[in-house]
């Protein structure tokens, strides 16, 4: 149920597509797609299966890796798995089929539904619970509960009883911090405004209504073509641990396959389930208090891959992680699905995507550099925000520092270009008249956030 998402003012620049580029599109070969996976994945451990659409349409899908270590089952591109936070944009969507019916209000204070939760005296909305800007806490950050009272089962009012010993960190609006606890609140409000429980109304009136055949709300019962989810220890991999899906619940109980994914967001994003402007407004950026923009609108992140517009959201559950982003300008939808925690499906959700749009990449494999040549690159460079990356020489290799994250290792892939292992952020380094230039490539954008060698 984990997602990361950084409080900034959307800057979205739209490439000008053809209908060549369209065409380019369909016709990237298979083996392009195969050799990105390939890339991270191995057959032999829990792996990952993926699918890349446009207009609906299957593209590819592909699954490789196992579904179950003990009994050596692969995996295959129908599998379901746990798909964690991708749930919040089902709960999203929930409640504005509910709004749409005139059975709530986003603008609702949440004490219509749930009148015992405590906000200490602020008036928190049903939309400050859908974008994260409630200040109520994110139950999912107290580890003791997450290894000891999450792994046993419990009603949904016995959870929120416990989840609201937690104090807010800020007032309503003041911010935006990622809550799990919001949204199990929000399945809380779809039980209370629609008079059925969760997994009902989103079976009935997602699913059903879709023929999502392959997704659920994931309890005890037996789910055909379910995997294993694993992690991986200091010994190897290592059945997860187990966590009763009432707690997760609205934030991040559902399973699905990939090919039920590509059916729903088709859906959403083709007023299938709720109005043009119901999808909008889940789109749209927040304002908070101070002035400052979130691109976290309902269950759904913008952001950008190249030149395009991207929607998207991750997930991160027990033993699972996913990933999955469509861009409208082309239709093109993507998703990635794991039983493997050792896995980043971003990492190959935009290089598939990257792939399907023609984007261009560099090659992430690793040359060999002699000492001299990665010393010259150590230093402090004064990027154009203000910010102060390091980039240090330690024992052979190149390793980057920038705020307050750990020092990353760089990968060199030639003479003045590095990777890193775990993200599709690059780094080239250019010479002006002398002066050393960082150049920091995120999310494959063709212009980089710059900075001098102090």
């Amino acid at each position: 149920m984990k997602l990361s998402i950084i409080v900034t003012v959307l800057a979205t620049t739209f490439s000008l597509v053809t209908t060549d580029v369209i065409a380019r599109d369909v016709d990237t070969p298979k083996k392009e797609y195969l050799k990105v996976m390939r890339s991270e994945l191995n057959k032999n451990e829990p792996g990952a299966a993926v699918l890349v659409s446009q207009e609906g349409e299957v593209l590819f899908k592909k699954a490789i890796g196992r579904a179950n270590l003990e009994l050596n089952v692969p995996l295959k591109a129908k599998s379901v798995f746990k798909i964690g936070s991708i749930t919040k944009q089902f709960t999203a969507a929930a409640i504005m089929i509910l709004h749409e019916r005139g059975k709530l209000s986003v603008h609702d204070d949440i004490h219509k539904y749930v009148p015992d939760f405590p906000t200490e005296g602020n008036v928190v909305t049903i939309e400050h619970l859908l974008t994260h800007t409630s200040g109520i806490a994110n139950y999912t950050e107290d580890h003791e509960l997450m290894l000891k009272e999450a792994t046993a089962p419990a009603t949904l009012d016995e959870i929120l009883t416990r989840l609201a010993q937690h104090p807010m960190k800020f007032q309503p609006g003041d911010n935006m911090a990622y809550s799990n606890t919001g949204y199990v609140l929000l399945g809380k409000i779809i039980e209370v405004a629609s008079g059925q429980s969760y997994a009902e109304f989103i079976g009935e009136h997602i699913f059903q209504k879709l023929g999502m055949k392959n997704s659920h709300y994931a309890g005890r019962q037996i789910i055909k073509h379910h995997v294993s989810g694993y992690d991986l220890s200091a010994d190897g991999y290592v059945n997860t641990i187990h966590i009763d899906t009432a707690w997760p619940h609205a934030a991040g109980a559902l399973s699905s396959n990939v090919f039920d994914l590509n059916t729903w967001y088709h859906a959403l994003a083709n007023e299938q389930l709720i109005s043009k402007e119901s999808y909008q407004q889940m789109l749209a950026p927040v304002t908070l208090n101070d002035g400052r923009i979130s691109t976290y609108g309902y269950g759904i992140a913008v952001s950008t891959l190249g030149g395009y517009q991207v929607i998207t959201h991750s997930g991160g559950i027990n033993g699972f992680v996913s990933d999955a982003l469509y861009v409208p300008e082309q239709s093109v939808y993507v998703a990635v699905l794991t039983n493997n925690t050792d896995i980043n499906p971003q990492l190959l959700s935009q290089r598939l995507a990257a792939k399907a749009l023609d984007i261009e990449m560099p090659s992430f494999k690793e040359v060999t550099l002699d000492d001299a040549q990665l010393k010259a690159f150590e230093g402090q460079y004064v990027m154009q925000s203000g910010a102060m990356y390091s980039v240090v020489y330690y024992q052979g290799g190149l390793y980057f520092h920038r705020g307050d994250e750990n020092y990353q290792e760089l990968v060199a892939m030639s003479p003045n270009s590095f990777f890193f292992e775990d993200n599709n952020v690059y780094i080239k380094f250019s010479d002006n008249e002398g002066q050393l230039i960082l150049n920091e490539y995120i999310n494959f954008s063709s212009t980089p956030h710059a900075g001098t060698k102090h």
